[in-house]
């Protein structure tokens, strides 16, 4: 019967770490249960080609260009329901949140379970519009 509090003294210790695997790494490392802090790449196989952090409560994002961060100077901001809809008309009660930067250029979609808009892939609930396109991006793991 001394087995029982043994192993229960063990899962105890070991918990903190069962428990990191939960959230999702931001780009220091840190745990977060914020699904749009981390890395995106426009492919689940490829590093890592933008960040998205938060300083001082305001979200950025940084690029990767030729193995630099470069983070864009003007915070990022979270859309509101309308700002969505702009985006996409039919379908703003799909996107759980939204980040774009306010001149434009440069936006992250994260998808609410289960959405079906055109354009998304079926393996990742993230969509980025930058000044080239939009399309599907998924979490990476950042450098």
């Amino acid at each position: 019967m001394r087995l029982l509090p043994s192993l229960f003294s063990s899962l105890l210790l070991l918990s903190p770490l069962l428990l990191t695997g939960c959230g999702k790494d931001n780009s220091a490392g840190v745990f977060s249960s914020d699904p749009m802090l981390g890395c995106y790449a426009t492919h689940a196989r490829k590093p890592a080609e933008f960040r998205i952090d938060q300083q001082q409560g305001q979200y950025y994002v940084s690029f990767n260009r030729d193995e630099q961060w470069q983070r864009d100077a003007t915070p990022l901001q979270e859309s509101s329901r309308a700002e969505i809809a702009q985006f996409f008309r039919d379908d703003a009660d799909q996107i759980n949140k939204a980040l774009v930067r306010p001149g434009g250029g440069f936006g992250i979609f994260k998808f609410n379970p289960g959405a079906t808009l055109k354009g998304k892939a079926k393996d990742s609930d993230y969509m980025a519009l930058v000044l080239i396109g939009a399309g599907p991006v998924f979490p990476v793991k950042c450098p």
